[in-house]
């Protein structure tokens, strides 16, 4: 294995890491090498053989403390009882940029969870000392508000993925936005600057000096289940002045579904058998973090603008009366 020079934090732990892992924070926690994890190059032939779960697909191979990813053209990935992330990539063709998509999100999730911690499926951002959760599907729109608050005082915490502490703290993790390329254009990005986030995606990575990120744990006040609204007016100012609005709090019988149905990955839980941890953990969250639905616009240029005019914190200050509970009829996905 390779010698490990970098030395990062992410949710809660301490990484050492043969590879530059811009993502992460390098405020590291109290210095406690036994206690680390290590992200290495390793050789996917020399791992031991296991019993896969029946959950596991023809790329994914999942057992109790154990997570694996092949994929083609990219590499390998092995998560291991919460101490080790290793990877080959498939060949020297393959860039640093591509291996990290992976290992800063599925890999660092898998861990997190072989630790029992509560990994979730959102973006996090903190102002004034607290936090609030974006849960959302993918192109939700979660990058795209978080850049919209980042310019209203909101430093981001986490994106991608989310891990919130049984203190119900939120770590810092995953300090990185990824935009679509449409999104970039409405919010006046300069593109062409910005790094993809991997090959054959017309999406960019914001990271680094282009962000405002927190470097310590945040308490979590309240989680937002994202849901984009198309406007019905065809006036562009009526679009244009389109608000933000929330829900009432959910009852704790479907907030506990919401955040069931935003853990990350259901699959990867289920087969490295982590699913009653997972339940236990949602439910206590449940109790102690009132969730609503956070409706914004569909047009980015509106939800830029609505993001001058809401506190996120005070969920009662955009509340919208009588609104359906979103997704009380999804299943567990």
């Amino acid at each position: 294995m390779s010698t490990s020079n970098f030395q990062y934090q992410a949710f809660g732990f301490n990484l050492l890491s043969d590879i530059l892992l811009p993502e992460l924070s390098k405020k590291l926690l109290i210095a406690n090498e036994q206690n680390s994890i290590s992200v290495v190059s390793g050789n996917y032939g020399n791992w031991p053989s296991i019993e896969a779960s029946p959950h596991s697909t023809q790329c994914l191979q999942l057992a109790a403390n154990e997570w694996r990813l092949a994929l083609e053209s990219i590499g390998w990935f092995r998560a291991a009882a919460g101490e080790s992330l290793e990877y080959q990539r498939w060949d020297d063709s393959v860039s640093n940029r591509d291996l990290r998509t992976f290992l800063v999100t599925s890999g660092l999730g898998a861990l997190a969870i072989q630790r029992a911690c509560l990994v979730l499926h959102g973006t996090a951002l903190e102002r004034n000392g607290e936090a609030v959760l974006l849960l959302g599907r993918p192109a939700t729109g979660k990058s795209t508000l978080s850049w919209c608050l980042q310019q209203h005082g909101w430093q981001l915490i986490s994106s991608e993925i989310v891990v919130v502490d049984k203190n119900m703290k939120i770590c810092p993790g995953v300090q990185q936005l990824k935009l679509w390329h449409d999104a970039a254009v409405a919010l006046d990005l300069d593109w062409q600057q910005l790094p993809f986030v991997r090959r054959g995606l017309k999406r960019y990575a914001l990271l680094g000096d282009q962000l405002n990120c927190l470097e310590s744990a945040a308490p979590l006040r309240c989680i937002y289940q994202l849901m984009r609204e198309r406007q019905q007016s065809k006036s562009e100012a009526d679009v244009l002045a389109a608000s933000i609005k929330s829900s009432q709090a959910f009852s704790q019988q479907h907030a506990l579904l919401v955040l069931r149905n935003n853990a990350f990955h259901a699959r990867v839980v289920r087969g490295m058998e982590c699913e009653q941890q997972l339940f236990m953990q949602a439910s206590a969250l449940a109790r102690s973090v009132p969730i609503y639905t956070l409706r914004v616009p569909d047009v980015i240029r509106a939800m830029k603008n609505a993001c001058a005019m809401v506190d996120l914190l005070d969920p009662a200050s955009i509340q919208e009366p009588n609104i359906e509970e979103g997704t009380k009829g999804e299943s567990d996905a």
